[in-house]
């Protein structure tokens, strides 16, 4: 065993640009460029309803945000989160995955070790897009995956 490894265990970069990114430590405004002059989807007033129906709206709204505002990028994301939760906001997996030493179920929308399905529908379907970015760079590229290995 190298000394790194004795040391501390590897955290994966995934979750790691996942907390930074959430977390937003720096308190670094996000730089939009070309969509600067539209008014942000995810800051509206009105809360999304709880529904499937409304988690879809409000993640097909939103994909401009990631450059993925196309037919192609909403049909893999629409496949891949349909065979997750079947965009259920209160899904919850009760088969749990030991991971750190720590027991995790998978919930919300995304099915993100640890997310809890109470969370707003808003911050589901960020934290999902967040997350297949920093791992698998788009939509399409997350569900080749899935059909590949049956999880994602």
């Amino acid at each position: 065993m190298r000394l790194y490894e004795k040391l501390y265990k590897p955290i994966p970069l995934a979750v790691l640009l996942l907390g930074i990114v959430l977390f937003n430590p720096l308190h670094v405004p996000p730089d939009y460029d070309a969509k600067a002059e539209e008014p942000a989807v995810v800051m509206e007033a009105t809360p999304v309803e709880r529904s499937p129906e409304g988690a879809k709206k409000y993640a097909r709204d939103i994909l401009y945000l990631f450059d993925w505002d196309n037919k192609t990028q909403w049909e893999c994301l629409e496949s891949l989160w349909t065979k997750e939760s079947n965009w259920r906001p209160d899904a919850y997996n009760r088969q749990h995955v030991w991971q750190n030493g720590k027991k995790m179920n998978a919930g919300g929308i995304p099915q993100i070790l640890g997310l809890d399905p109470d969370m707003k529908v808003e911050n589901q379907v960020m934290r999902g897009l967040v997350y297949i970015d920093s791992r698998y760079g788009s939509p399409c590229s997350a569900w080749r995956f899935w059909l590949a290995n049956f999880w994602y």
